[in-house]
């Protein structure tokens, strides 16, 4: 049976939100989009472009995510064939399939930075890898690298803004579900609902990637948090229909 119209508040960035909304909505929730991110392009053009030039430098390049792939495209729209790319998670490999790329890996599920480091070989020691991402990620995936002694670069090809124009929520409005695919996700929610957030924290299920996202959520004082059992659209969805079984 279908629930019946419990809301939920997909904070997404805006470009991002449609296709968990629709799933939502098929399985008889109630979307209400209110994205905390805005993806918002470096200024910088000619040192990435130049950054984008040298890929032959390197023996691996990692995609962080969709948005760095679609950001990236932009300043180097033919990627040569020869390389050896990595995805985070198939968002990401699709993304890259789009636009003629092929991930020779992509991370398994839960679709993770530290699952993907799991899936490498061990003899990598003084290979070159490029991480493409966003600026102000986290430092964990080029941390591991270094580790296992490979040689690391990072490109930042997008920022991540707080909305400068949010969709007001009327205070009455009963949250059921809050989704969270960030630390910064949440963070921001926090700034962009001031009147209505600890109402949230305390009557809201809070459903979120990962567990580390969960901790942070519990330092917040989120008192009701799911964690999805994979990083994508249809963990989230799966996560929200298991708290109703």
């Amino acid at each position: 049976m279908k629930p019946s119209g419990k809301n939920v508040l997909v904070t997404r960035p805006g470009h991002q939100a449609p296709p968990l909304c629709r799933l939502l909505t098929a399985a008889g929730f109630n979307p209400i989009p209110l994205p905390t991110i805005d993806i918002v392009a470096m200024t910088e053009n000619a040192s990435i472009d130049n950054r984008l030039k040298s890929l032959s430098e390197f023996d691996y390049i990692v995609f962080i995510s969709a948005n760095a792939v679609t950001q990236a495209n932009v300043h180097r729209p033919q990627w040569p064939s020869s390389s050896h790319y990595i995805a985070i998670g198939p968002k990401t490999a699709d993304t890259m399939s789009r636009i003629g790329i092929q991930a020779s890996t992509i991370s398994a599920k839960p679709f993770n930075s530290e699952q993907l480091i799991t899936q490498l070989p061990f003899a990598l020691t003084g290979k070159r890898i490029l991480i493409i991402k966003g600026q102000g990620g986290r430092d964990f995936l080029a941390d591991a690298f270094r580790n296992k002694g490979m040689l690391v670069d990072t490109l930042d090809v997008y920022q991540r803004k707080l909305p400068i124009c949010t969709p007001a929520i009327t205070p009455t409005l009963p949250i059921d579900y809050v989704t969270i695919t960030s630390n910064l996700a949440l963070k921001h929610l926090t700034i962009l609902l001031p009147n209505d957030i600890e109402f949230l924290k305390k009557n809201s299920t809070f459903v979120v990637f990962s567990q580390r996202i969960a901790n942070y959520a519990k330092e917040l004082g989120c008192q009701h948090i799911v964690v999805s059992d994979a990083a994508h659209d249809a963990g989230l969805l799966n996560a929200i229909i298991k708290t109703k079984a």
